[in-house]
């Protein structure tokens, strides 16, 4: 069978055969070739211990031991929803019934439904897929069980008749009416406190299909009355888009509030990165706006991730079920901006052959985020300051006003003060994206958070690459950690990639980093290079020798020796007496 190919998704399932001839089982292994790993047992007391050691998708037991597997108990075991299926198989016959689950426990009989044997692999493979969708379910539940149990915030479950059908211990500690309820009790017949605004919340949310985030309510039922809760609740919604109930989390923001600092340090937030001091701020002010409408400008220098932020208040907030729509301002003409921010009608000018909805109102009921807003003309800007205080747009050629519903969140890399003062950006829009600021720090401001970032692409690239880079050696980090990082995380993710590209061992090293990494700092501290990495580091502050100033090598190469001569020389990669020489030449004490 060598050179087939195994379906992945069912390779991790093994098929056992219990207690078959060898001619029966030499059968069905030639039926189902290399579909699926396959082991033989000759006795029903180790099934138990298999199940539980072995990742085994089905069971295919002779139907002459089927009587033996009933009265030994291992229908039971099936019959408590092990999600394994177990098969009879009849070689006479060739024919193949399921008897677990779905039939009596250990039952043949003439009005069992059979199979034809002709269809063995099909009938396996869809057996071994029902498994898998089986086990994730249960695997499902209980990492949902878990998670549950082990937060403060008190979770309620609730089905489409606003019965309860789960909470966790949160929930029973912290209120009242569950503490003395039980699953199934209704949220309807309970009048009392806050109870009916929860319930009216969560049939609102029901019939909408939509989720209601950070809802404040005044809940009267717990131990201290009148503390302020937020809810948020979200719709159970099945594949097929049925909503069969939803769920309710429930925050006490007075206890929030008592915390001064977070009790865990965020190593990242969405898709963004990072564990320094001046994240943690970023990420509770993202928290913070996440649910509210306020337009938000987020400033900070080019590769910093001012996009990623963007996509974090749009995903955290009440808008993330409507569209994020993105337009990088800088990269459009202002006559093909306008058009693309609020639309135009047909003959509006040559080309439009007919009405198209701009940037805008394709955003009504998510977000429009413009990007680099600082190169927007002043003409421009001025249609942008009338949609933001009135939140209506005419299309280009068109009279007619259309309302749009939706928040704005603006980016730019340059200071728009700076653009004020000099007449180049309106004062009073710049008030009104101003509402709140994020200000993104430089990586330079932020390099404890370089390891984080550099694992994050360590594991992007692998997957990309596919290769397996498990860190990056200690002179190398050193280095990655002394350059000043003009370009920010976009420069970094650059610079793993490109040792990706060169590294064809496990571990990144310093002759694998770009040049320009190394120009930075031709060499890290010789005191703290071991014997071995001095070799390479010399040859790339060599070549550095040749690709800069030949005055500012030879001052960077003392520099990083603190001014030891002959270590400086080693560094360089050149012969002492030539460094000497080459420090004559340029006066260099």
């Amino acid at each position: 069978m060598a050179g087939e190919k195994i379906e992945p998704l069912l390779t991790h399932y093994t098929v056992l055969l219990a207690e078959m001839d060898a001619t029966l089982e030499q059968r069905i292994r030639q039926q189902l070739g290399n579909l699926a790993p396959i082991k033989s047992i000759t006795s029903k007391e180790s099934v138990a211990t298999l199940l539980k050691q072995e990742p085994i998708g089905l069971l295919m037991v002779g139907v002459q031991a089927i009587k033996g597997y009933k009265e030994g108990g291992v229908c039971c075991y099936f019959d408590r929803g092990h999600p394994v299926c177990m098969v009879a198989v009849d070689g006479k016959k060739e024919r193949l019934s399921i008897l677990q689950p779905g039939a009596a426990p250990g039952s043949v009989s003439d009005e069992t439904v059979w199979y034809p044997w002709n269809i063995m692999r099909d009938f396996v493979m869809r057996q071994l897929h029902m498994t898998a969708f089986r086990m994730d379910g249960f695997l499902l539940h209980e990492a949902l069980n878990a998670i549950t149990i082990g937060i403060q915030e008190a979770v309620i479950v609730v089905d489409r008749r606003l019965k309860v059908r789960s909470v966790n211990p949160a929930a029973r500690t912290h209120c009242r009416f569950v503490s003395a309820a039980s699953v199934g009790f209704s949220l309807e017949s309970e009048k009392e406190g806050c109870i009916p605004q929860l319930a009216a919340l969560l049939q609102q949310v029901i019939s909408s299909l939509k989720a209601e985030l950070n809802v404040p309510l005044r809940c009267t039922l717990s131990e201290e009355a009148g503390t302020e809760i937020r809810v948020s609740a979200t719709p159970l919604i099945d594949l097929l888009g049925h909503c069969h109930g939803a769920v309710a989390v429930v925050l006490d923001r007075s206890q929030l509030a008592e915390t001064s600092e977070p009790t865990v340090k965020r190593q990242n937030f969405y898709r963004i990165i990072g564990g320094s001091p001046a994240m943690q701020e970023v990420y509770n002010l993202i928290e913070s706006l996440a649910s509210m409408d306020t337009t938000t400008l987020i400033t900070g220098e080019s590769g910093t991730g001012k996009e990623m932020v963007a996509e974090a208040l749009h995903m955290k907030g009440s808008r993330s079920y409507g569209p994020l729509v993105k337009v990088n301002c800088s990269a459009l003409s202002e006559s093909l901006l306008e058009s693309e921010l609020f639309g135009h009608v047909k003959g509006a000018f040559t080309g439009a052959v007919k009405d198209r909805p701009g940037r805008f109102e394709v955003a009504t009921g998510g977000t429009i985020f413009l990007d680099e807003i600082g190169d927007v003309s002043l003409s421009m800007q001025t249609r942008l300051l009338r949609i933001l205080q009135e939140r209506e747009l005419e299309r280009v050629g068109d009279s007619r006003t259309i309302k749009v519903d939706v928040r704005v969140v603006a980016a730019t890399n340059k200071n728009l003060a700076e653009l004020i003062r000099q007449g180049k950006f309106r004062e009073d829009l710049y008030f009104r994206l101003n509402v709140v600021e994020i200000r993104l720090p430089p990586l330079r401001k932020r390099l404890e958070d370089i390891p984080l970032l550099i694992n994050h692409f360590i594991q992007k690239f692998n997957h990309k690459y596919s290769k397996s880079i498990v860190g990056v050696q200690e002179g190398a980090l050193e280095l990655f950690m002394l350059y000043r990082w003009p370009g920010n995380i976009r420069e970094l993710e650059n610079a793993v990639e490109h040792a990706f590209v060169v590294c064809r061992q496990g571990l990144i090293r310093i002759k694998h980093l770009p040049a320009t990494l190394l120009m930075g700092r031709p060499c890290a501290d010789p005191a703290q290079i071991e014997t071995e990495e001095e070799e390479e580091v010399s040859t790339h502050c060599s070549t550095l020798l040749s690709q800069t100033d030949d005055k500012q090598a030879i001052l960077r190469a003392l520099e990083a020796a603190h001014w030891n001569k002959k270590k400086a020389a080693v560094l360089s990669g050149i012969s002492r007496s030539t460094f000497y020489r080459k420090m004559e030449k340029y006066g260099i004490q």
